[in-house]
C-alpha cells in the first residue's frame, strides 16, 4: 500500500477517533488538486507520526480512510512514492513546511518551483494553480485568472 514493500508495514487497522497526536510532530502529505472538473476517489490526506525509533503511524483520509504503523524504512518509501515526482505540477505535495519538518522524515529529492499563469504570466505555486486539461492542452491559471476565466469576465 501507498509503496510500501510488505515488511516495512508492521500493521494495519481502521481510522478511529482520533486522527492526530498532538505530543509529536507529524507530517502531511496532500494530493495536489488541480483540475476542478476532476472527482478522484481514494486518498486526499497522509499524515506520518512519529511513536518510536522504529514505528511510525501512518493516518489517511478522503474517500478511503485507515491507518498504517510502518518502520523508518516505510517512511522513505512513501517519501519516494508521493514526493519525489518529477512533474512540473506533482499530484502530491508536502504541507508540513520544509523548515519544520523533523529529523525523522527525509528532506523530498525535488521541491516543486511555482509556474507561471497562462493568463497575466504571474508565478503561482503549484499548490495554488489550477490546470484544467482540455483538448490535451494544459493552461495554468493564478486563483484570480482562474475566477475570471471560469466566470467568463
Amino acid at each position: 500500500m501507498f509503496g510500501i514493500s510488505e515488511p516495512n508495514i508492521l500493521e494495519q487497522g481502521e481510522a478511529g477517533d482520533q486522527f492526530i497526536n498532538e505530543d509529536q510532530p507529524q507530517v502531511r502529505i496532500t494530493r495536489n488538486q488541480t483540475d476542478p472538473n476532476w472527482i478522484v476517489d481514494g486518498v486526499d490526506s497522509i499524515e506520518i507520526s512519529y511513536e518510536s525509533n522504529d514505528r511510525f503511524r501512518v493516518e489517511y483520509w478522503g474517500y478511503m480512510t485507515g491507518r498504517l504503523w510502518i518502520t523508518h524504512d516505510g517512511v522513505n518509501e512513501l517519501k519516494q512514492t508521493f514526493l519525489d515526482d518529477r512533474d512540473e505540477i506533482p499530484g502530491w505535495t508536502l504541507s508540513t513546511e520544509l523548515t519544520e519538518l523533523p529529523d525523522w522524515f527525509p528532506v523530498p529529492d525535488d521541491i516543486p518551483s511555482p509556474v507561471t499563469c497562462s493568463e497575466c504570466g504571474s508565478e503561482v505555486s503549484v499548490t495554488e494553480v489550477t490546470a484544467p486539461l482540455s483538448g490535451g492542452l494544459q493552461d495554468r491559471y493564478c486563483p484570480d485568472c482562474w475566477s475570471s476565466v471560469r466566470d467568463g469576465t
